[in-house]
């Protein structure tokens, strides 16, 4: 199953004892307890309503079994994964090189979804990492962020599942780094405080200098990471320019060009009937053709009509083809630019 809590502690968590399961499908959303027994089904999505629907259920059940949590899992239909490729440097900071290059690896901005990733390979003799990058619209997951917000429930996991192949599953993602308050209970959030308060204590005794020498450290610390993180995007970015350029290039050279329908249908029209074309090749605009003709000496008048070919000659000298008394002819034509 897939975990999309935030953070690292949830993993030596245990869940609740009572917990209810939510499915968000495409079309709908189901709640379930702990015995199967469905308690809610709202099809075609969440509105409002649904939304409404969904925090009074999760009020309710608190307040009748108490500490309760929520196990969720999405249809693999509503999450988007794609493999991509970083420099290894950036493994430290990728959340927030991910996050910079959203709008690049996927059609959405960052700010329309939850994501996390999986770090699938490292190729050290490239120094580079693959990763597998977990995107989920916010629209999917956000009613019932905002319903648990609303409840004292506590989310435990989140699972991406095949509802046509169960053992197909992504465990342990998560997406919600920025909501760590909704894997919390009363007892965890309780022993919280009370560490809190005691480095409130400790910090209180500590002098200006040694709490202004912390700070400076810490954020020399992370603008050194995020210095490099920058220099390795503007590399990724500079080499995805020499790329579109590239691309760019190819297009344009196309486009310049007539395509070797254009020429087939060419020489299919204008050459005479008693000429027959055994081969034909086209590298870098040189056409070469070889075949055999009854005249093969005026063939290359007609090519040159067509107003397509510069150079036109031929290749090898003109000989006898057999007893059918054919000329055996290979010419070369340059294929003129159509652009300036």
């Amino acid at each position: 199953m897939l975990l999309l809590l935030p953070g690292e502690k949830h993993l030596a968590k245990k869940g609740s004892k009572e917990s209810l399961r939510l499915q968000i499908g495409r079309e709908e959303f189901q709640v379930a307890d702990n015995n199967d027994q469905q308690l809610l089904k709202i099809e075609q999505g969440i509105s409002t309503e649904g939304s409404e629907q969904l925090q009074l259920l999760f009020k309710n059940e608190a307040d009748k079994k108490g500490e309760l949590g929520l196990d969720i899992s999405i249809d693999e239909n509503e999450v988007l994964t794609k493999s991509i490729t970083l420099p290894a440097s950036t493994e430290e900071n990728i959340y927030e090189v991910i996050q910079y290059e959203m709008d690049r690896y996927t059609p959405f901005n960052k700010d329309d979804v939850y994501f996390d990733y999986k770090i699938e390979d490292r190729i050290k003799d490239k120094e580079l990492i693959k990763v597998l990058l977990i995107v989920v619209r916010k629209e999917v997951l956000n009613p019932v962020v905002h319903a648990i917000e609303n409840s004292t429930i506590h989310l435990q996991r989140i699972d991406v599942v095949n509802p046509q192949k169960p053992d197909q599953i992504l465990k342990n993602v998560k997406l919600l780094r920025s909501h760590a308050d909704l894997r919390s209970n009363p007892q965890s959030s309780i022993k919280w405080l009370a560490a809190a308060a005691i480095g409130l204590l400790l910090l209180t005794a500590l002098t200006p200098l040694m709490i202004n020498y912390m700070h400076i450290s810490k954020i020399s610390s992370e603008l050194e990471g995020l210095e490099k993180t920058v220099q390795k995007v503007k590399q990724l970015q500079n080499e995805y320019t020499k790329m579109q350029d590239q691309v760019g290039y190819l297009i344009n050279i196309k486009e310049k060009n007539p395509s070797i329908i254009e020429l087939l249908n060419l020489l299919t029209t204008s050459i005479p009937d008693h000429t027959y074309v055994q081969r034909l090749s086209l590298e870098g605009g040189l056409l070469s053709i070889q075949g055999t003709s009854a005249s093969a000496s005026g063939l290359i008048p007609i090519i040159d009509k067509s107003g397509m070919f510069d150079d036109i000659r031929f290749a090898a000298p003109v000989t006898q083809s057999g007893a059918d008394g054919l000329e055996r002819y290979s010419i070369t034509a340059q294929i003129k630019s159509t652009q300036e």
